[in-house]
């Protein structure tokens, strides 16, 4: 259940990490990271119960190479799986953080000319220019795929599960540690959710999935930004939760005051960071979807507004201690 490559542990000098499983044997697990050149074990310290049938085991990794991905290796009993890119050890200075933030792949595309653009080729072409660039770490704030064709029905059942595991396919190429965050379409349809959370990790945790990391300075946070529709494309609920926004609130106010506070969520709906803003504990917001959010809130709060048009393939945004540089990319330039 965790971690997961979509949201792989960062391991600092301690080496110690999480790893979170169904509750379907009552032996500990042997477990190791492993990559192309080694294989490191892992000394399983301790276990704790958790709601949803799950457990939790506190692991040590005994040894790491800083800045390097390992695949998580674990065997329980008779069985055994692995999952790959879960665990990244963080380099050995922290004072500066390289974001590639992407939004809105929809691997599925409505185009004006009412088809559906098979955008595979350029999502794979992406992901060769996020190895070429080797930023720190990847965000990408939802959307992956469309629920949704030229006329706004409701895509079949077997076209967004075809979604789902392209983009994994293809996403597994990023060779630097990548977060995912939900939007309001991946999840969208019941029939299909199961298929999302199974390729792509969460929703075992309950009704909503949000989480925070650290690297150094820099706080980060992953909003769960979901939106369900009824079949036919009819929307019921969406993000954010009350105990969403309060969550948020706690976290934040958590981290330590020195710390930059980064929020990565697909969109905010129903205008809810405003409050959060007010209070001072937000320093960076990225996020995708339509247009711009109010950008004025923003200013006067002296939060940087991190937006993505679905225009843009990426921004590639380096922090230092000295201040913030950004560079969008359009597709148009990617492609060429």
């Amino acid at each position: 259940m965790a971690p997961y490559w979509t949201r792989p542990a960062l391991l600092d000098s301690s080496r110690t990490f999480q790893v979170t499983l169904r509750s379907l044997a009552s032996t500990a697990p042997t477990i190791a990271l492993t990559s192309v050149s080694e294989a490191i074990p892992v000394c399983v310290e301790g276990a704790a119960p958790l709601p949803h049938n799950v457990v939790t085991f506190a692991c040590t990794a005994l040894g790491g190479k800083p800045g390097q991905m390992y695949d998580l290796r674990v065997h329980v009993g008779s069985q055994s799986a692995t999952m790959p890119n879960a665990v990244s050890v963080l380099p050995q200075d922290t004072t500066t953080l390289s974001v590639l933030h992407c939004s809105d792949l929809h691997l599925l595309k409505p185009t004006p000319d009412s088809t559906l653009e098979d955008r595979c080729v350029l999502i794979a072409a992406l992901v060769a220019h996020i190895n070429l660039l080797d930023p720190d770490l990847v965000v990408c704030t939802g959307d992956l795929v469309s629920r949704y064709d030229p006329d706004k029905r409701a895509l079949s059942s077997e076209q967004i599960r075809w979604q789902i595991r392209r983009v994994k396919e293809i996403l597994l190429g990023i060779r630097v540690p990548l977060f995912v965050t939900l939007g309001n379409h991946d999840a969208a349809f019941e029939a299909t959710r199961p298929d999302w959370y199974t390729a792509m990790g969460g929703g075992w945790k309950g009704y909503t999935d949000d989480y925070s990391l650290d690297w150094g300075p820099y706080h980060l946070v992953m909003m769960d930004c979901f939106t369900h529709y009824d079949p036919q494309n009819i929307p019921l609920e969406s993000s954010f939760t009350a105990e969403q926004i309060q969550w948020l609130r706690q976290d934040l106010l958590a981290a330590s005051a020195s710390q930059l506070r980064l929020v990565f969520a697909h969109y905010d709906y129903h205008e809810h960071l405003p409050r959060i803003m007010e209070e001072g504990s937000l320093d960076l917001l990225f996020y995708g979807h339509a247009k711009g959010l109010y950008p004025q809130v923003l200013a006067e709060n002296t939060v940087w507004d991190g937006h993505l048009a679905d225009t843009q393939a990426y921004n590639l945004v380096h922090l230092t201690p000295r201040g913030i540089v950004s560079e969008r990319v359009p597709w148009t330039n990617l492609v060429t």
